[in-house]
């Protein structure tokens, strides 16, 4: 076994298992180096200039040479090549959090002994068709299927997963830098506010909570998924790391807390889990939750339609089409601002834009900017953010 990796609950490796995990990062790694800027080319020197020569005009999107891009072997050869590293890392991952299982469930179970915070579970909330209907990332089981009253796993797998897939990126081990991201949003913006209750909308295993507890830690901290194993892996978690949250098994469009019962309303990449429809509902719902002068701050994957490329527009299709996260390429192009105002919030009040990932909280608003990053790497190393603080006059 080798050194003791994360948190107390964290599923661990062998040797053989970490050089598993190490093989296909690296597939995954030399894919995105060499044979991404390929794929890149054949768009821009070969389907382009067929389509205009066909057509007598250049294709404005994605979807119009999508037919023609996946006629072509190589564009293939690299859907091929994404699908099989993706897959192959959930299946060692799952593989090796099964031999272990027995481990797990003990160390969770200690966890459960002594809490700080609280778990809430409700077996009867119905999953929502965006969740329940789609393996999302090609999670084996997405996060919702449980197999037991007592079922850890998928938040087990998603953990690793998370720490395993991106590693450095985001955060290390805890895999939170979506959360300092947030954070660091909220500082830079309103530096003097000072909330006492927070709600995390779509929390999975509390990777952004537990960020957010730390940053704020005399707020008391709510943390919802319709996941049931994601919470109850991601409460033994966030008890080994010594944060105080109480997590509960509900639904983001609606859910049990009184009018103004909070003071910042934040969530973590769940906005492209869900639908159009959810998207709308779930920010009635922050306008409703929040007392007047809370805020609320989403943090989303980052491609806007309007700022990427033929390629990079592909490469956001890919994602919704065969990486089992249907409503990305959607979101690409819904208006934050439109819905956010349907939503009770004021434009005026509205922030939009993308924000510079970083590793710890800090301040800097030249790490915020509207128009796509200047340097040009607008999917790269940045989120989406949207905030919106609700009026004091709005009721």
């Amino acid at each position: 076994m080798a050194e003791h990796f994360g948190h107390a609950v964290m599923p661990q490796a062998t040797h053989d298992e970490q050089a598993m995990e190490d093989h296909f990062l690296a597939m995954r790694l030399w894919t995105i180096q060499n044979i991404d800027p390929l794929d890149k080319r054949l768009v821009n020197e070969v389907i382009v200039p067929e389509i205009e020569a066909r057509t007598g005009t250049k294709p404005k999107s994605s979807a119009q040479m999508r037919d023609a891009l996946e006629e072509e072997p190589f564009h293939q050869y690299w859907l091929s090549l994404s699908f099989f590293y993706q897959d192959q890392i959930w299946r060692s991952l799952g593989a090796s959090i099964d031999r272990q299982y027995a481990d797990l469930a003990a160390a969770i179970d200690s966890q459960a002994q002594t809490p700080r915070g609280s778990l809430t579970l409700d077996p009867t909330l119905p999953i929502p068709r965006y969740i329940e209907a789609f393996d999302h990332h090609r999670m084996p089981g997405s996060y919702h299927v449980d197999t037991a009253d007592t079922d850890f796993r998928a938040g087990a797998l998603y953990d690793r997963f998370a720490s395993t897939y991106l590693r450095n990126l985001n955060g290390g081990w805890r895999n939170d830098g979506r959360g300092q991201t947030l954070v660091a949003h909220i500082k830079d913006f309103h530096p003097d506010f000072a909330p006492k209750r927070i709600l995390d909308l779509g929390c999975s295993v509390g990777h952004s909570t537990c960020a957010i507890a730390a940053a704020f830690p005399n707020a008391e901290i709510h943390a919802i998924d319709v996941g049931a194993p994601m919470l109850r892996y991601g409460h033994a978690r966030a008890e080994a790391m010594g944060q105080t949250i109480h997590f509960s098994q509900q639904n983001a469009e609606r859910t049990n807390f009184a009018d103004g019962s909070f003071d910042l309303i934040t969530s973590s990449a769940l906005l492209h889990e869900t639908s159009a429809k959810a998207m709308r509902n779930i920010f009635a719902e922050c306008h409703r939750l929040l007392r007047p002068g809370g805020i609320m701050v989403h943090v989303e994957v980052p491609p806007r339609q309007e700022h990427l490329g033929l390629w990079e527009q592909m490469r956001c299709d890919f994602e919704a089409h065969y990486n089992n996260e249907p409503f990305m390429a959607a979101l690409s192009r819904v208006d934050y601002v439109k819905v956010s105002v349907d939503a009770g919030f004021n434009a005026g009040d509205v922030l939009v834009g993308y924000r510079k990932g970083v590793a710890q909280a800090h301040a800097n608003r030249d790490d915020f900017f509207t128009e796509g990053d200047p340097e040009g790497r607008t999917l790269l190393g940045s989120w989406y953010v949207c905030s919106a603080v609700k009026h004091p006059s709005t009721h």
